[in-house]
């Protein structure tokens, strides 16, 4: 799935946060497991909607489309914003 929306964020799957997952984690997080609290769906991070711009990814519930998390930069350093992430297993 590849769109472009406003403000230049593209729209992939969730392994375009695989680097910016490792930056924050050490270690790759795209195979995590992710139970979204809105909807229950549990699935890879991997399966996630990512929206990717030079500020930061935001992670989308494929199911619900709610936002489980995001990942922001700053001059300050990084910023994880939780959403509607209920659980994230490690695997």
């Amino acid at each position: 799935m590849s769109d472009i929306h406003p403000g230049r964020r593209s729209r992939v799957d969730g392994n375009a946060a695989g680097g910016r997952l490792w930056e924050l984690f050490g270690r790759d997080m795209t195979t995590a497991l992710a139970q979204c609290g809105q909807c229950d769906r549990v699935a890879e991070l991997a399966d996630a909607i990512a929206e990717v711009d030079d500020a930061g990814v935001i992670l989308l519930c494929r199911g619900c489309s709610r936002m489980l998390l995001t990942c922001l930069r700053s001059g300050d350093g990084e910023q994880l914003v939780i959403g509607a992430l209920a659980r994230l297993e490690l695997r």
